[in-house]
């Protein structure tokens, strides 16, 4: 489904979407093995294994240099 949007909301002014953005990294093959068995383990996908560990990596330095 698409759908059509003007980029604004209303009076307010525009609306920004946030939306997941797709990248494209090489990693050393133990790195990838290691990657792939704890998706295994947990379950999960490895893309979202992948943007979780990178997603709380950056929160954890953001918070230290905010600290």
């Amino acid at each position: 489904m698409t759908l059509k949007f003007n980029g604004y909301a209303s009076a307010r002014g525009p609306v920004v979407l946030k939306a997941p953005r797709r990248i494209t990294i090489t990693i050393p093959h133990s790195t990838f093995e290691y990657l792939i068995q704890r998706s295994d383990e947990q379950g999960r996908s490895l893309s979202n294994l992948a943007a979780y560990m990178l997603e709380r990596s950056c929160q954890d330095i953001a918070d230290r240099n905010h600290a």
